[in-house]
C-alpha cells in the first residue's frame, strides 16, 4: 500500500506539479502550444530520470535478494554437510567431508569455518577406537587431505592438539598452519615446509 501511493505521489509529481513548475517563469511570453510545449519538453527528462532511478532500485534489490538466497543455499549445504560427520556411516561422513570442502572452495567466507570443523571432527575421530592400529579411518585421512587443500587459500591454523595421529599423512600441511601440541604423531609423514 505504501509502495503503491509513493508511486502516485511519484506519478503526479513528475507528469504534473514538476513540469508546470520549472516552466513556470518563461512562459509569460508563450502562447498556449509554446507553453504545452515548454512543459512536455521538460516532462521528457523527468520521466526518464525517474525511470532510470526505478531501474537502479530494481537492480539493486535483485542483487540484494540473489546475495541473500545464495547465502541461504550455502548456509543449507553447510548445515547437511555438517550433520552427515556425524552419521554411523563411514561413507556418509566422507561424503560431508568433501561436501564441507566444495562449500570451503565455493565460499571464502566460510573456509575458516570449515577448516575449524574439520580440525574438530579429526580430534574427535582420531581418538576412537580403531579397526587397524596401524592406520586412522578413512573419514581422518579425508578430513586431513580435505583441510590441507583448504588450507593452501586460509590464514587460520588447523586445531590438531591432542589428536591421535599414529600412521597419518600431514606432509599436505604446512607446520606455520597447524597445532600439533598433546597430538599422538607416532609414525606421522610429518607436514612439510
Amino acid at each position: 500500500m505504501l509502495l503503491l501511493s509513493g508511486v502516485v505521489v511519484l506519478g503526479i509529481l513528475t507528469l504534473w506539479i514538476l513540469p508546470a513548475l520549472l516552466t513556470r517563469h518563461p512562459s509569460r511570453d508563450l502562447t498556449a502550444a509554446e507553453q504545452l510545449k515548454a512543459v512536455n519538453d521538460v516532462r521528457t527528462p523527468l520521466i526518464g530520470f525517474v525511470v532510470l532511478v526505478g531501474s537502479a532500485v530494481t537492480l539493486w534489490f535483485t542483487a540484494r535478494t540473489y546475495r541473500l538466497g545464495r547465502d541461504g543455499h550455502i548456509t543449507d549445504r553447510y548445515t547437511k554437510a555438517v550433520a552427515q560427520l556425524g552419521d554411523a556411516s563411514s561413507a556418509i561422513r566422507i561424503g560431508g567431508i568433501y561436501a564441507l570442502e566444495r562449500i570451503g572452495n565455493d565460499s571464502s567466507h566460510d573456509r575458516d569455518t570449515i577448516i575449524w570443523v574439520l580440525g574438530a571432527f579429526t580430534r574427535e575421530r582420531s581418538r576412537e577406537l580403531r579397526e587397524r592400529p596401524d592406520m586412522p579411518p578413512e573419514d581422518v585421512r579425508a578430513a586431513l587431505r580435505v583441510a590441507g587443500r583448504l588450507l593452501r587459500r586460509s590464514t587460520v591454523k588447523l586445531d590438531l592438539r591432542d589428536a591421535d595421529l599414529r600412521h597419518t599423512d600431514l606432509s599436505g600441511i604446512r607446520p606455520e598452519q597447524v597445532l600439533l601440541d598433546g597430538a599422538n604423531l607416532g609414525d606421522t609423514i610429518r607436514p612439510q615446509p
